[in-house]
């Protein structure tokens, strides 16, 4: 290694150095020199000089050397007044003088946590040591080194409260566990100076404690499969040299609510799959967006339940004889169990003709932690759709596809009505579809921003035109402020455009003419999103047709069979005719 032979090289290439000449290097781990020791140093080294000369390696041919280690002798050297300095030559490459730096600093007595942390880090990405060569290097055991390594992942506001001793090592390897997000809440509440509830001066076994108590999530909350929580550093069971058992917490807040979010979207698809008829909804409470948003991207209508939904009965769980001492008392537990069913069977059979009659509907909701079979009271529908007949499961998705359509169109509406007020378009010519378009809407409104345009002094926001101030803009008008006039005249009428009314249509042409590119991109959104529901439903149609030829079939086989079954049957013998007396 060619750290090695420095040591028997360097007592040949001792030179005396202009301090002018010499600069510091950028790889110095050292990065906080203390004033008071450095001044002291620079006493002594005007007393007696520097008594161990400095490393530095030539920049070039520039004249001009870099510090490779002995940088704080350079620096009290500057200060005592020094114009030379003691200095071994190298010539050495860039990663050996970063080597040699890190490894000097290393062997200082007064080197802090964060400085060896970083000194090992610098050592490891060098791609010459590994954990066990570093102890070996430096006479440290391997969890030594670990613990050290560790101290890279902590924020800057800690790394400085290790740095000044505000905080033990064995405290801070507890917070460097952890993420980022929750050492930063950690030093928000309880490390800053003016901590209301201050962590300062507790030991490392309290903070481990309060850490998982406040910052980490119970995993017994959650309903998916935790086998790979089981093994995972973020599990507080692993993180600890001792732990009550049971799933731990999870410490992992963007892992945690990932794996959740793919189980709800995993488990609403089986729902769906297996109530094909029963649409998707969440909650203003208790909903989990991420998963509500990937359902929806693909191409599943998710609706807003607007009011509380109500959770379909649980099961009753009949009773374990093992679970009893006596015969008797389980007796007693099972007649319970079978009222329980019973009563359960009725509030069924209740909700499902409320649905079937249209009083009810049924929703697959999205939870924040878990999927459950909702219902609640249908809107409101007029007198007409009530004495419409039931629709089929085949009639509903159709409807529900007109439906996804409406929205689609719907969405693009209320999306180009928002981009428009964005839209400067006073300078560009009024076009004649415009002018087609004046003559439909029957009020306008000039927009305030253009009342300079009319010599009209700003207004207080409740204040409009009078009828005397517009008399006599018109009777003076330009061409360029008709224009204002009739498009500020189309854009406050386009607020009235919604889904697929006359209104809209004119402002979707209007966009089309101004906006192109922005309405093409809104259009594509909502279009690629329907095109997705329309898929899913022509998926769930299919699988209904399906069941009805299924049906049919059996039907047709049923009766096939009775026919045989008739025709089978021995004639009835017929009976003789009664004599006459």
């Amino acid at each position: 290694m060619e750290t090695a032979n420095i040591q028997s090289v360097a007592e040949k290439n001792i030179v005396s150095v202009a301090l002018a000449n010499i600069q510091p290097s950028s790889y110095n781990p050292r990065k906080y020199f203390d004033e008071v020791s450095l001044a002291e140093l620079a006493e002594s080294i005007r007393q007696q000089g520097v008594l161990q000369p400095i490393g530095v390696r030539p920049i070039d041919e520039s004249g001009k050397f870099e510090i490779v280690f002995g940088e704080r002798r350079y620096r009290a050297s500057l200060l005592a007044g020094l114009e030379e300095i003691s200095a071994i030559l190298l010539n050495v490459s860039d990663e050996t003088a970063a080597e040699m730096a890190v490894t000097e600093n290393l062997q200082r007595k007064d080197v802090t946590p964060i400085e060896e942390a970083n000194a090992y880090q610098k050592l490891i990405e060098s791609g010459r040591y590994d954990v066990q060569s570093l102890a070996v290097q430096f006479g440290k055991n391997e969890n030594y080194i670990r613990t050290r390594l560790k101290f890279v992942s902590l924020i800057p506001e800690i790394a400085e409260l290790l740095e000044k001793d505000e905080i033990t090592i064995s405290v801070a390897s507890e917070i460097c566990r952890y993420g980022t997000d929750i050492q930063k809440e950690v030093y928000d509440k309880h490390l800053k100076a003016d901590s209301y509830n201050s962590w300062r001066g507790l030991k490392a076994a309290e903070v481990a404690k309060f850490i998982e108590q406040d910052f980490t999530t119970d995993l017994s909350r959650y309903a998916f499969d935790k086998t790979l929580c089981a093994s995972c550093p973020h599990n507080t069971n692993n993180m600890m040299l001792f732990c009550e058992g049971g799933c731990g917490n999870c410490a992992n807040r963007s892992c945690l609510a990932e794996m959740n979010a793919s189980y709800l979207v995993e488990k609403a698809l089986q729902f769906v799959e297996q109530y094909p008829s029963v649409s998707l909804g969440y909650q203003d409470f208790n909903n989990n967006v991420v998963a509500v948003e990937r359902l929806t991207a693909m191409g599943y209508e998710v609706e807003h339940l607007n009011t509380y939904a109500t959770a379909y009965p649980e099961t009753p769980v009949a009773p374990e004889k093992e679970e009893y001492d006596t015969i008797e008392e389980y007796e007693q537990a099972y007649k319970e169990y079978e009222q329980d069913f019973s009563n359960y069977m009725e509030k069924c059979r209740s909700i499902h003709e409320r649905i079937d009659t249209g009083e009810l509907t049924f929703y697959i909701c999205i939870g924040q932690k878990e999927i459950t079979l909702r219902y609640k009271a249908s809107a409101t529908v007029n007198a007409n759709e009530a004495t419409e007949k039931t629709l089929s499961p085949m009639e509903k998705l159709e409807k529900q596809d007109e439906r996804n359509k409406e929205i689609a169109r719907e969405k693009t509406v209320e999306d180009t009505k928002k981009q428009i007020l964005d839209v400067d378009m006073s300078e560009s010519k009024f076009t004649q579809d415009e002018e087609k378009m004046i003559y439909f809407f029957l009020l306008s409104s000039l927009r305030k921003e253009h009342f300079e345009i009319f010599g009209i002094e700003e207004k207080e926001v409740y204040q409009h035109l009078t009828d005397e101030e517009k008399m006599d803009i018109i009777a003076n008008l330009t061409a360029k402020q008709k224009a204002v006039i009739r498009r500020d005249f189309l854009i406050e009428s386009f607020k009235g455009a919604y889904g697929s009314n006359a209104a809209a249509t004119l402002l979707l042409d209007f966009a089309r003419k101004h906006m192109p590119d922005t309405l093409a991109g809104i259009e594509s959104e909502y279009n690629e999103v329907y095109e997705k529901r329309h898929k899913r439903i022509e998926e769930r149609k299919a699988v209904l047709l399906v069941k009805e030829q299924q049906e049919k079939q059996t039907e047709a086989a049923e009766t096939e069979e009775t026919q045989v079954t008739a025709e089978a049957q021995p004639e009835a013998l017929p009976q003789p005719e009664e004599t006459a007396a």
